[in-house]
């Protein structure tokens, strides 16, 4: 007889008949990690991989099936984000030490400062609101908020990322302002995604409704950071 180390329960062969995990475990090592790294980001069958793949893809259709119960092959939402809100803080504050340089005024010098040390926090702390304007914006009887959360908290964790990889455009010299990149491709990205989730809607609702969530979204944030900002002054 043996004992499983994850559920406690007594049985016998290899693998518990509770919760499924083997009897024996491996001990870690450096290549097993590196292992489950590799992993992580290149099987798209399900996992991360997966559910990056499909919101790249599949944006708004990818989250229905999540929230009507295909979720095995998904990478949880908020662990999802949270790679991703990580992936990017790190990236923009890396990839911001090497162009940023002193601004015309001390304020546009803070806010610098803000962008790379704060924003991936910041943005991670409106996700809430955020959230809370779309439910407001498209609420029904069979969308809650808990529902939206979901939604907007995928979408946001791939927005993210795609915010990363901009910033590298900020490397080149002589390089075009990256927020006329990411801002375009941002809102038709918001928009696809509602398009594909809220079907039952008309098109031209939808958009009109995405534009004003963007509009207010983005009014918000920058409010409240410029006066964060003007606190830390």
């Amino acid at each position: 007889m043996s004992i499983c180390n994850n559920c406690g329960y007594e049985g016998t062969g290899n693998y518990c008949a509770e919760c499924g995990k083997p009897y024996e475990i491996k001990r870690l090592t450096v290549a097993s990690l590196l292992h489950e790294v590799a992993h992580l980001f290149t099987h798209l069958d399900k996992g991360f991989g997966f559910t990056l793949k499909e919101l790249a893809t599949r944006p708004g259709k990818m989250q229905k099936d999540y929230i009507n119960g295909k979720r095995s092959v998904h990478q949880k939402p908020f662990s999802m984000f949270f790679v991703c809100a990580t992936i990017t803080g790190l990236a923009i504050y890396w990839i911001s030490k090497s162009y940023i340089k002193a601004q015309g005024s001390p304020f546009e010098e803070m806010r610098m400062h803000f962008y790379q040390h704060y924003f991936v926090i910041f943005q991670s702390v409106l996700t809430p609101f955020y959230a809370f304007v779309l439910w407001l914006l498209f609420r029904n009887k069979n969308f809650n908020y808990a529902e939206a959360l979901v939604l907007f908290a995928y979408s946001f964790a791939f927005m993210l990322l795609f915010i990363c990889f901009v910033n590298i455009i900020n490397l080149i010299p002589n390089h075009v302002e990256t927020k006329y990149i990411e801002l375009p491709v941002l809102a038709v990205y918001v928009i696809w995604t509602n398009l594909n989730f809220f079907k039952e809607q008309p098109a031209w609702l939808i958009i009109l409704k995405s534009i004003v969530n963007l509009l207010i979204c983005w009014f918000a944030s920058n409010l409240i950071t410029n006066e964060i900002i003007r606190w830390m002054m």
